[in-house]
């Protein structure tokens, strides 16, 4: 695939403060990536330097190969998003949308009839015809999303940057508005580079996904990867819900190996890290919907010895808050469907299939724990 934007090793400082450290990355023609981070991640930082509108402190931005740092948004073949719309008051939605094209007749590069023809093709993509003469506050958030939307993509520009769009609409809008914009990126192929901090969006409209901490870039891979291959124990943790854990890997006698925790407590991996040898310390993530809750029995313990903390129902899950015997650590628990209804302060056993323990970190020998 062909790369459109580049970024290399882009650096923003602010007086003493760093927000963006050296990131690097490509995408390539259609594609759909997001930015996911925190706030104060540097995310939307790194965005607003694609787009023209901060400068780099050092590193570049490419498009298309040709090296775009310097020069001006206004002259970028780039459109923007934004979270809070930005529409003209004054306008209504049909004159909203031709903005950027009535620029453009003076230069002569589209006429009143093209102008037409488009602005009236893409109120009908965005589902939006019927509302032509109305003014933005006469719509809803989520119809002023789709103008905005309508408002970027009528230029027909290579590459639309999205500055979170949806953070300003309620949960149900969200959802409604996140198949709109997987449809239209399918439909339309544009290259759509998205900043959010909702790792469920992220996860659901990518094709890549790009984590970002503290100005840094920690991981940038498919969705389904970084959900099942995180790097790092930061990366585990932002995504999804993640039961981190750090103790001493040990062999077993049928040659597979299992991570010691404190007080004896022992989780079998489905594989032995083959750069680690017995005694090292080793750091796994086990999602929370692999862990299963049973009663405990008076037979040795099958699994991890533990004591319900919280319950909560979630609807389509329930949620399982539980504290580890005498070492006091936590882990979190997603039942699908309850085969058992424990209450706090229940005595249980949690297990894992060793299939579902993955490895993300080997380090120095140490204590076990929840990292």
């Amino acid at each position: 695939m062909t790369a459109i934007i580049e970024a290399r090793q882009l650096q923003k400082n602010y007086g003493s403060s760093v927000a963006v450290k050296n990131v690097s990355f490509t995408v390539t023609e259609g594609e759909f990536l997001s930015l996911l981070g925190a706030s104060g991640s540097g995310k939307t930082t790194i965005l607003r330097m694609i787009a023209g509108l901060e400068r780099p402190t050092g590193g570049q931005v490419l498009f298309r190969g040709e090296d775009i740092t310097h020069v001006p948004a206004s002259q970028r073949n780039l459109r923007m998003v934004f979270q809070d719309f930005a529409l003209f008051p004054n306008l209504n939605v049909w004159r909203n949308v031709a903005f950027g094209l009535r620029l453009r007749i003076n230069r002569g590069r589209v006429t009143k009839e093209e102008i037409k023809a488009r602005v009236d093709c893409f109120l009908e993509t965005v589902q939006l015809s019927a509302h032509a003469e109305k003014l933005p506050h006469q719509l809803s958030g989520g119809q002023r999303q789709r103008v905005a939307l309508a408002r970027a993509l009528v230029t027909d520009p290579p590459v639309v940057l999205f500055d979170e769009p949806l953070g300003s609409l309620d949960a149900s809008l969200r959802k409604a508005m996140q198949l709109e914009l997987k449809r239209l990126h399918r439909e339309l192929r544009k290259t759509f580079i998205y900043v959010t901090h909702d790792q469920e969006e992220a996860l659901g409209l990518s094709d890549r996904v790009a984590v970002l901490l503290d100005g840094q870039l920690l991981q940038l891979t498919t969705p389904e990867t970084m959900y099942a291959q995180p790097n790092s124990a930061a990366v585990a943790r932002f995504i999804g819900t993640a039961n981190v854990i750090t103790g001493t890997l040990h062999a077993t006698a049928d040659r597979s190996a299992c991570v010691e925790l404190p007080g004896g407590a022992r989780i079998t991996l489905g594989t032995s890290p083959a750069s680690l040898a017995s005694g090292g310390a080793v750091t796994i993530m086990i999602r929370a919907e692999h862990m299963r809750v049973t009663a405990r029995s008076g037979q040795p313990a099958a699994g991890l010895l533990a004591r319900v903390c919280e319950r909560l129902f979630l609807g389509d899950k329930v949620r399982y808050e539980l504290e580890l015997g005498a070492a006091g650590a936590r882990l979190t628990a997603l039942e699908a469907r309850e085969r058992e209804r424990f209450a706090v302060g229940d005595e249980v056993q949690v297990t894992a299939d060793p299939a579902n323990v993955t490895v993300i970190a080997c380090g120095e020998q140490t204590a076990g724990k929840l990292a």
